[in-house]
């Protein structure tokens, strides 16, 4: 009896000292480590920022080279020593699920950083900086001016009473409509009494021979009303230009215009034949050109810095999306791997 006593009390201490082993071994095991937290948060952070910042920045404007060299590939080695550091890790069976969690937030903060930076880039920042770089034009006169002269121009500013006319606007579709209006300085309509319009022909040629300073935009006009609202220019006070510098744009603007000189100056007719020429007012024709393409705008100064905050806060809401991305990531990691038996 004294013996089977014995031999419980044995078999309850070492239930117990197992019991304090497996609970130990739990709490020296936690899913959620600080330091684990720690670094799958602090160091993606700071990868994607620092990404974002050479993905974005000046440098990837001027030097896109050494853009490209300090920031992605930078991280990039970072990312492969990390995944490499994990790799041995596990392979030598030490506690591996830290480092398995943090090499992935850190592909993601590479990514991440990489792939905003390069979207704040396109839609904000390349137009900022071309803005800076270009020359300012004031008080000028599209009457007399001509586009050959400013093509250099990022932002001019026209002479009182400049205005678009919006009843001479042109559109061309190509799935997008792109909408183009001459800026003129005089009306480009022969503004006198019906027999000088028969004498004089319709159109009045401004002094610099040319039609080319233009104000454009896209999904904005109407060619049935003649309804042209691109920019501000519904706006009474608004006479300037801000240059118009998405290159993949520039071919249909062109196109619009073209078109709009083949409407001002067909090339087939009686009234393009001498005979014709005799009969009816002569045939005047209006050209474009170096046309130069702007959107209408009362402050381009004002519009340059709107460009910099809204990428500064495309760049702020980057960083929340990632960080909420991030921190999914984390979790699914770290839980994932600790059921699969990761240590």
């Amino acid at each position: 009896m004294a013996s089977a006593m014995t031999r419980g009390q044995e078999d309850w201490e070492q239930a117990r000292w197992e019991a304090k082993a497996l609970v130990g071994q739990t709490q020296r095991d936690p899913t959620w480590r600080l330091g684990t937290l720690f670094d799958c948060v602090f160091w993606p952070t700071l990868l994607f920022g620092y990404v974002y910042y050479w993905s974005f920045g000046s440098w990837r404007y001027y030097s896109w080279k050494a853009a490209l060299i300090c920031g992605p590939l930078v991280g990039l080695v970072v990312c492969l020593w990390m995944t490499s550091v994990a790799r041995l890790f596990f392979k030598h069976n030490m506690p591996a699920r830290g480092k398995l969690a943090n090499a992935a937030c850190l592909w993601l903060g590479l990514l991440g950083g990489w792939y905003g930076g390069d979207q704040n880039f396109g839609h904000n920042m390349i137009s900022f900086f071309t803005y800076q770089d270009s020359v300012s034009y004031m008080d000028i006169d599209p009457a007399v001016a001509k586009g050959q002269s400013y093509m250099d121009a990022g932002q001019v500013y026209f002479k009182e009473g400049t205005s678009v006319s919006k009843n001479d606007m042109v559109a061309f579709r190509s799935r997008t409509t792109f909408c183009a209006a001459p800026i003129v300085g005089q009306p480009l309509r022969n503004q006198k009494g019906a027999l000088e319009v028969e004498m004089e022909g319709d159109v009045v040629i401004p002094q610099s021979g040319t039609v080319d300073f233009w104000a454009v935009g896209t999904d904005c006009c109407d060619q049935s009303t003649r309804e042209f609202t691109c920019g501000q220019a519904s706006n009474a006070r608004a006479r300037s230009g801000m240059r118009m510098v998405r290159e993949d744009f520039r071919p249909y603007y062109l196109l619009a215009v073209q078109e709009w000189t083949a409407r001002m100056c067909p090339t087939s007719g009686e009234d393009n034949t001498a005979a014709g020429l005799a009969k009816a007012a002569p045939l005047i024709c209006l050209p474009a050109r170096h046309p130069l393409f702007f959107t209408w705008v009362e402050d381009p100064v004002e519009e340059v810095n709107s460009i910099y905050i809204k990428a500064m806060k495309d760049q702020s809401s980057h960083l929340v999306m990632f960080m909420a991305g991030n921190a999914a990531l984390m979790c699914g990691m770290l839980w994932g791997l600790k059921q699969l038996g990761f240590k």
